[in-house]
């Protein structure tokens, strides 16, 4: 299959091989759209696998532990994965509340420890999360491009989830 742009000076052109039988411009645009949406499993892998909650590096004694593990971690790439998805499209991320990924407990003990002030009443922004989880593993952005790396984000959400867990140790104790 070639595909080929239109709109551009400069247009690209490239060739597509499938094993999918492609008889028309529908069953095109059909691979085409599952070639782009390759880059998707290929950064939750990155998620999952190497960068984020890497996976691969899990040493456990039994097959049983392992493959729990495997499932669990699985679940907070995906997490990840929509995180940072989301909050490299500035623009859509500003418009949605972080509550749609983090808990209220979560967002603000966030914005405490990042902010070093009281929380607002209401969610901040996905993107604002995003950043701030970035900052909390001491991600700081100098190629000013803005964009989190898979291991700040992860030990970032680790973090996090560590500041919940203590808060509400804390909380049980009635100190």
């Amino acid at each position: 299959m070639s595909c080929q742009e239109i709109s551009h000076d400069k247009a690209l052109c490239w060739h597509l091989l499938t094993s999918e039988p492609v008889h028309n411009q529908e069953e095109a645009k059909r691979i085409l759209d599952y070639y782009e949406k390759r880059w998707l499993i290929e950064e939750f892998h990155k998620a999952w696998k190497s960068s984020g909650t890497q996976v691969e590096g899990l040493r456990m004694q039994s097959k049983d532990n392992l493959e729990k593990m495997v499932v669990i971690l699985a679940f907070i790439a995906v997490r990840l994965h929509q995180l940072r998805y989301l909050g490299l499209n500035r623009k859509e991320a500003e418009q949605q509340s972080c509550e749609t990924l983090l808990s209220p407990l979560a967002w603000r003990l966030l914005w405490s420890k990042q902010e070093k002030a009281k929380p607002p009443k209401t969610a901040s922004s996905l993107y604002w999360a995003y950043i701030s989880l970035g900052k909390l593993a001491g991600w700081y952005d100098s190629k000013r491009n803005g964009r989190v790396g898979w291991e700040r984000l992860w030990e970032g959400w680790f973090m996090l989830q560590t500041l919940v867990e203590g808060y509400l140790l804390a909380k049980s104790l009635d100190l």
